[in-house]
């Protein structure tokens, strides 16, 4: 009973060692800082002009979130699901559906907010870009396994199975301690069960448990025989190889992968906004441009209609009246030139929020903006110091380079430790058990006074004749007899546990390159790396510190321009109610009234495009600070997709809505 009891422990521990998984130390999680985004809202300084009923109220997008692909299927519950391919989704290739609540009685009514949202939803850009962080994310579990070093993070169980049946010819059967056969007939099975694994330290651990059960009709003291050995080996890298940095490398340089492809989705988040807005606004410019169009066609076309009846009066040469006419002609020219120029930026602002303009119903909509330019807060007055840290701070283009330095720091750091020479450190200890059947000879007793004749001893007389029926005589003795003892695995598993036979190895290995020439290249290649985007996160730094320069500058001729604009649109704008009531009394001429419609409607034009330039200037002044986000309200999310959250405010908007950006790491 006893006996037994040792073999289901032996049983129990082999279990245990060979298949039960051992956590790997994988290192520290880098995890990500995500930036408390604010809305702020600033007062208009011009009062909406709402034509059309407002859009609905914008809502939260669908949850867009995605898998991180970065930590793979879990074994717990199912244990096949490590086994299994990933359910990774077809892409969308649809608009999303909450287009459909910004179109009614054929027209698409959209805010800036609703742009922007459509676009961080829709935009193909953003959906290409979105593949690149979830991308990362295999990398980043490719790397936890230990790919691209030498060793194997995860851990590995195997099983070898064998059946074996040899027929062997022998030369010498003496030699083969199998006299008087002429072949050697081997039969055997096996199975063998290994669990290894290696750790970030440089550590490898391998238990290995074989067992064989062998015949064979060579002369071996017990055939068939059953062997069982249980070996338990650790290896440790001393020098090269030793410790977390060159062993982690690549999941540190991955995981920085993975940021700078979350901070290239920001950066193209932040230029899809911008580009929308500034396409929005030109949208706006080019709708208000007609309305100015349509006022100097009325003008002329009231010159025109006043002349033509002083005319039919006799008070007017017909000269002036032709005048009149050509001035209409050219009012109808610039009308329809505004026109197609609506229609233009129509078509560029319904590219940037669909995936497919092409749609059913799209293509016809008119797309009717529902806000107006407004003249945000001064904010251009920042010092340039302070507003070149504040772009250092936020501006992900700039982030993107720190982070490929620490990537060099690490290449560097494992690069040296590959310097060095290979030393490892090997240890195994091993315990064996045999069994089987086994033959014992017993040989025969001497009986006390009784002799036999001995036929192979004739007797001889003196003439060394043999004489007929004479034979020496000899001690009797009892049968010789055979005894076979059976035993089995439990027996040789009973040895293990009892260390019946046991061994161990302890070895070190010293390796040493000569002259190490591809290690000095490689750690060379590193700092040369590092030292060339040192400078490139420089350059980078002074060309922030220009956009930001030039940024400022734009915004505060911007202002300037439009206050300027709006000044010269009111004396245009007086001069040519000064010339219509002059020319009533007879005092002024038709051309004069004439140059006074041209020059008006230009400074109206010039008014109207100040008004959109100040907008977009201000825009990309935030992008050049890194406010954008942070001005539009937007938030970064862990999930990887923009989507728009409830209660944001746009500057110069009316819609209350608030947007979010998911990003993309995961």
């Amino acid at each position: 009973m006893l006996r037994y009891m040792r073999v289901f422990g032996v049983l129990a521990l082999v279990l245990a060692v060979t298949i039960s998984p051992v956590a790997p130390v994988y290192g520290q999680q880098m995890g990500q800082q995500q930036g408390q985004q604010t809305g702020q809202q600033q007062s208009q300084a011009q009062q909406q002009q709402q034509t059309q009923p407002p859009p609905p109220e914008s809502k939260k997008i669908t949850d867009l979130s995605e898998p991180e692909y970065s930590h793979g299927k879990k074994a717990f519950p199912n244990m096949l699901a490590p086994y299994s391919p990933m359910n990774i989704p077809m892409p969308n290739l649809s608009n999303s559906a909450r287009l459909q609540q910004f179109i009614r009685d054929g027209k698409l009514y959209l805010s800036l907010q609703d742009c922007v949202a459509l676009a961080l939803e829709n935009n193909m850009d953003i959906q290409v870009q979105l593949y690149f962080p979830w991308i990362a994310d295999t990398n980043i579990l490719s790397a936890l396994s230990g790919a691209g070093t030498n060793l194997s993070f995860d851990p590995r169980f195997s099983s070898v199975t064998t059946v074996s049946h040899q027929n062997t010819p022998i030369a010498n059967p003496f030699l083969a301690g199998a006299a008087g056969v002429t072949a050697i007939t081997q039969h055997s099975v096996t199975q063998n069960f290994t669990y290894n694994q290696s750790f970030v330290t440089g550590t490898t651990f391998q238990v290995t448990q074989n067992n064989s059960r062998v015949s064979s009709t060579a002369g071996n003291i017990i055939n068939p025989y059953v062997q069982s050995s249980l070996n338990v080996s650790i290896q440790q890298e001393l020098l090269n190889g030793f410790g977390l940095v060159p062993n982690t490398r690549f999941i540190k340089i991955n995981r920085n992968n993975k940021q700078i492809s979350d901070l290239q989705f920001q950066q193209l988040v932040i230029t899809t906004i911008t580009n929308v807005e500034g396409d929005y606004w030109n949208y706006v410019f080019t709708i208000q441009n007609i309305g100015v169009a349509q006022q100097a066609l009325a003008s002329a076309q009231s010159l025109y209609e006043g002349n033509k009846k002083q005319e039919e009066i006799g008070t007017m040469a017909p000269l002036d009246v032709i005048s009149a006419q050509a001035q209409v002609a050219a009012a109808q020219t610039q009308l329809i030139q505004a026109e197609t120029a609506r229609r233009q930026a129509e078509v560029v602002l319904l590219s940037v929020i669909t995936k497919n303009p092409l749609a059913q119903g799209l293509s016809s909509l008119e797309i009717v903006p529902t806000d107006n330019t407004y003249i945000p807060e001064v904010v251009e007055n920042v010092p340039l110091d302070q507003a070149v840290r504040e772009a250092l701070t936020d501006r992900p283009d700039y982030k993107q380079f720190q982070v490929t330095l620490d990537s060099d720091d690490i290449n560097i750091r494992a690069s040296r430790n590959a310097m060095l020479p290979t030393l490892n450190a090997f240890g195994q200890y091993g315990w064996t058990g045999l069994a089987g059947q086994k033959t014992t000879t017993i040989p025969g007793s001497v009986i006390p006074g009784e002799f036999i004749a001995n036929l192979n001893s004739p007797i001889v007389n003196g003439s060394n004749v043999v004489i007929p029926g004479e034979f020496a005589s000899t001690p009797a003795t009892t049968p010789t007899t055979f005894v076979t003892t059976n035993t089995g695995l439990g027996d040789a598993l009973d040895a293990i546990v009892t260390n019946q036979f046991p061994s161990y190895v302890a070895q070190l290995t010293l390796s040493v390159p000569i002259r190490n020439r591809a290690a000095q290249a490689t750690n060379a290649s590193a700092l040369l790396q590092q030292r060339e985007d040192m400078v490139n996160l420089q350059r980078q730094q002074n060309l922030i510190v220009v956009n930001v320069h030039q940024a400022q500058i734009q915004l505060e001729q911007a202002r300037a321009t439009l206050t300027s604009a709006i000044s010269a649109h009111t004396f245009a704008q007086q001069s040519l109610d000064a010339e219509n009531k002059k020319l009533q009394l007879g005092t002024s001429t038709p051309l004069l009234v004439i140059q006074a419609q041209n020059t008006a409607t230009i400074a109206a034009g010039t008014e109207v495009q100040a008004r959109v330039s100040l907008v977009v200037a201000k825009v990309n002044f935030d992008r050049a600070l890194g406010r954008t986000l942070q001005v539009n309200n937007i938030q970064i999310s862990d999930a990887g997709r923009p989507s728009p959250v409830h209660n944001s405010l746009i500057p110069g908007t009316h819609a209350n809505g608030d947007l979010v950006v998911d990003d993309p790491n995961h």
